[in-house]
């Protein structure tokens, strides 16, 4: 074989080299949109969660504290807490990545919110028995909504963690593919650069 055809395949395989190297690079990149997508909207709503979870405590207890010890701290409490869930809540609503399931679990947190406020008025009456009888009613409401909401933050979770570990396999498997096909480019390259020696010492003692 004459040295310029050396070259040409030696070129050859060179650029096959860098095609392979190229398609591996988009493919990551593909894979990072792909995770950036995950860790976007499903980690956001993994958080509203979260959040949403701990005002309803948070509310919950500034009822319980404002019953049992007369104490209008726990009031102003609660409606601090209830203007920065109503604000969560919209931001969540008007969101068109919000899932059914949480959008629902909102209409319900807002069923309670609307006894919660009763509880509230009946209070400012002046009638804390009676405010402490209604708010006795909704304790099992309050509870049923918590571990939903509980179910919804686990069901969430193992769906990032599984998307997650999915894209994790197609990189771990990528990153094999190229390494196993660069090495057995540059062997292929490394023996013909060896033969093409060969062949041009043969040439030069000729």
């Amino acid at each position: 074989m004459s040295q310029r055809k050396w070259l040409a395949l030696f070129g050859a395989l060179a650029i096959l080299l860098v095609l392979v190297i190229a398609s591996f690079i988009v493919q990551l990149r593909n894979t990072n949109e792909r995770i950036e997508a995950i860790h976007g909207p499903r980690l956001d709503s993994y958080q509203a969660i979260e959040e949403i979870m701990y005002y309803n405590i948070e509310r919950a207890n500034a009822i319980r504290g404002l019953l049992a010890y007369d104490d209008r701290r726990f009031l102003e409490a609660y409606y601090s807490m209830s203007q920065r869930a109503k604000e969560l809540k919209a931001s969540i609503a008007g969101d068109p990545e919000t899932p059914s399931s949480l959008l629902d679990l909102l209409y319900r947190d807002g069923i309670w919110e609307q006894e919660a406020d009763r509880v509230l008025v009946i209070y400012e009456t002046g009638d804390l028995a009676e405010a402490t009888a209604v708010a006795e009613t909704m304790t099992d409401q309050r509870q049923t909504i918590l571990e939903d909401l509980r179910s919804l933050k686990k069901m969430q979770y193992n769906d990032i963690r599984k998307q997650l570990t999915a894209t994790q396999r197609e990189i771990d498997i990528a990153i094999q593919a190229l390494i196993s096909v660069a090495i057995l480019l540059i062997a292929i390259l490394v023996i013909l650069i060896f033969l093409m020696a060969k062949t041009k010492k043969r040439t030069d003692r000729d």
